[in-house]
C-alpha cells in the first residue's frame, strides 16, 4: 500500500492548509487589537456614566487582549496605538 498523503492530488491541498494555518497568527493579532480598541472606548464611556460598575471589567478586559495580541506578535506601539484609537473613537462621538 502506497502514502496516498504524498500523493501529488494532495500536494496542493497540503499547500493550502499549510498557508492557511500560517496566517492565523496575523489574524488573531488583527481581532486582539480590534478588542484593545473596543475594550478602551467602553472603558471611557463607562467612566463618564456615575452609576457604571464596569470600568474595572473593561479595563481587564482591555488588558486581556492586549496579552493575546503580545502573544502573536504584537509590537507595544501597535497595542499603544489601538488603545489611542478607543480614545479617540469616544472624543470624536462627543464632538
Amino acid at each position: 500500500m502506497h502514502d496516498t498523503i504524498a500523493g501529488p492530488r494532495t500536494v496542493g491541498l497540503r499547500t493550502a492548509i499549510m498557508t492557511a494555518i500560517a496566517g492565523v497568527p496575523a489574524q488573531v493579532k488583527t481581532h486582539a487589537l480590534a478588542q484593545v480598541t473596543a475594550y478602551t472606548e467602553q472603558v471611557n464611556r463607562a467612566a463618564e456614566d456615575a452609576n457604571s460598575t464596569t470600568v474595572d471589567a473593561h479595563l481587564e478586559r482591555a488588558a486581556f487582549w492586549a496579552c493575546i495580541a503580545r502573544e502573536h506578535g504584537a509590537s507595544e506601539a501597535e497595542i499603544h496605538a489601538a488603545r489611542l484609537a478607543g480614545h479617540h473613537h469616544v472624543a470624536t462621538a462627543r464632538q
